[in-house]
């Protein structure tokens, strides 16, 4: 049975510019001008079994209720002096926060790790960031992760400052993003069939395009109103190949399939028919990964014939990451 507990927090104020690096690309650094100050009103948690916990996060920085699903460590205790690891799990485009507990088998992979599993909601189509238009409601998804949730999970939820990222599909692109722009954060990114370049295969690409745009008219605006003008300034800073150079130092983790008809030993794919969204996530992470070779940045890949854009994908690769991902 769900057990809500709401917190009043109105004395935490949070400034999402605080001691933030600057922004890939940029050498500018993140001032208290350019995001928004911000209070949370109210957390609400939400028990919703064992060692799984949902919180509610009143922000004015989003235009909804921030929702986000913990998977606690076995023996937590926000009480407790210790801290444990974060682990973050981005879902992708269309998707919730629930996604990884509910279709990525996420308990049963993490097992008895010591680790705090964050899994942030982030809208339909935010493509993990902050919107440009600002005559709409707004939906600043990059500050209210990382500023709002990070801060609280560090203030309120015990989390230490060893931490990962990971996701699929527009989560991968968010993972690889917030990596790249807040360098240093985490120790560790993993994009799985990830969104990494939208100008894929050229400025702007086709594929990645007709993904956005369906994206942006599936929330109810336009793609200027989320991206600006197509490779302008907002669109090159939340595009991750525009960040790559800031990755050098973290863990990297790349993984997709090719999304072509066939099958592989395992019986793996679909002996008829391509899978045009895999297929052009796979030509974005073979030119990034290739660019991360020409700039001497490691990078551990895991590309797979006739895998699709689907969830035996994704678990999978969680199952064949998440040590790599871990390690100290």
């Amino acid at each position: 049975m769900s057990i809500p507990v709401t917190r009043l927090l109105a004395a935490l104020t949070l400034l999402l510019a605080f001691a933030t690096p600057a922004q890939a690309g940029s050498s500018a650094p993140r001032t208290a001008s350019s995001v928004t100050e911000t209070v949370i009103e109210t957390v609400i948690e939400t028990v919703i079994e064992e060692r799984i916990l949902d919180l509610t996060i009143t922000s004015d920085l989003i235009n909804v209720p921030g929702k986000v699903r913990l998977l606690l460590p076995d023996g937590y205790r926000k009480t407790s002096t210790r801290r444990w690891p974060v682990l973050w799990l981005l879902h992708g485009g269309g998707g919730a926060y629930t996604d990884w507990a509910v279709r990525g088998r996420v308990r049963e992979i993490v097992g008895d790790r010591e680790v705090l599993v964050v899994m942030p909601d982030s809208g339909p189509c935010s493509g993990y960031m902050d919107w440009k238009d600002p005559g709409i409601a707004p939906r600043k998804w990059e500050s209210f992760h990382m500023g709002v949730l990070y801060d609280l999970l560090k203030n309120a939820y015990r989390a230490d400052d060893l931490q990962a990222i990971a996701g699929l599909s527009m989560g991968g692109g968010g993972a690889i993003g917030y990596a790249a722009r807040f360098p240093g954060r985490f120790r560790a990114a993993a994009s799985f069939s990830g969104a990494l370049d939208n100008d894929y295969p050229g400025r702007p690409g086709l594929p990645s395009m007709t993904a956005i745009q369906s994206g942006a008219l599936a929330c109810g605006v336009t793609v200027e109103q989320i991206y600006g003008p197509v490779g302008g300034e907002h669109w090159n800073r939340y595009n991750p190949k525009h960040s790559i150079q800031a990755l050098r130092g973290t863990r990297l983790y790349i993984a997709t399939g090719d999304g072509q008809a066939g099958t592989d030993p395992s019986g793996t794919g679909n002996p008829l028919l391509v899978d045009v969204v895999e297929q052009s996530v796979y030509g974005m992470a073979a030119q990034f990964t290739s660019k991360l070779g020409e700039l001497g940045i490691p990078v551990r890949v895991n590309f797979k014939p006739f895998h699709r854009h689907d969830w035996p994908n994704w678990q999978g690769e969680l199952e064949r990451s998440i040590d790599f991902l871990l390690a100290p």
